[in-house]
């Protein structure tokens, strides 16, 4: 039987808690795939973050009062604009784990782009240029993961098999940048994000590290800047 991971509750905001070159935690099989709960994760929702905020001036928007992500791990954002605009929007904000995070986005106006990193918690969005439209920022289908993660094995929805859906693999790239993907990958799952469905999968994590010590079971560090 794999391990299970659940649901831990305290990762405050001001600690960090990332562990260069993690090689064991309790909660990882080292011998047979491990599972993780996702608990009900919500429906996507495309103004979560930020509601039709302005573009209309370069600068930051602050987001340090908007909700954190509830899922465990966090989950991917979507951003879209409400016109034609194809400016570069940095979200700063922080992983699971506490760790800062800057992603950087290029818009493609009314049609949304899905970010790659997994947020928890928001600082500020800024904007490279000024331009006479708003820009949504909400939550995307990508769940965060616990830790990096070679391969998923299967679903489980309600307590029944479900078809695994697709990890997007870790992103082993030293150092990482705005525009990497997570260093730990995400999970889309294939039974519907509702706020009902209570989801888990199970994976094998790998905690390799790279020629300069650096990776493990927390991945490379996060890029911000």
């Amino acid at each position: 039987m794999p391990n299970v991971i659940t649901n831990p509750t305290n990762f405050p905001r001001r600690i960090n808690n990332y562990v260069p070159a993690m090689m064991y935690s309790s909660d990882v099989n080292y011998n047979a795939p491990t599972r993780v709960s996702f608990g009900a994760p919500l429906a996507n929702n495309a103004t979560l973050v930020l509601n039709a905020g302005s573009l209309t001036a370069v600068g930051a928007t602050d987001l340090s009062s908007v909700a954190a992500f509830p899922e465990t791990y966090g989950r991917t954002c979507t951003y879209v604009a409400s016109a034609a605009n194809t400016n570069v929007i940095t979200l700063y904000g922080w992983d699971y784990l506490g760790q800062p995070i800057r992603e950087d986005i290029t818009l493609n106006g009314a049609t949304p782009v899905v970010g790659k990193k997994a947020f928890k918690s928001f600082l500020n969005m800024t904007s490279g240029t000024s331009s006479a439209t708003t820009l949504s920022i909400g939550s995307g289908s990508g769940l965060g993961l616990p830790y990096k993660a070679l391969r998923v094995g299967w679903e489980v929805a309600n307590g029944a098999a479900a078809a695994a859906g697709t990890l997007t693999a870790a992103v082993l790239t030293d150092p990482q940048t705005a525009t990497t993907g997570d260093p730990r990958g995400t999970y889309a799952p294939t039974t519907s994000l509702n706020g009902t469905n209570i989801i888990s999968a199970v994976f094998d994590f790998v905690n390799d590290v790279n020629t300069s010590n650096n990776g493990g079971l927390h991945g490379i560090r996060q890029y911000t800047a």
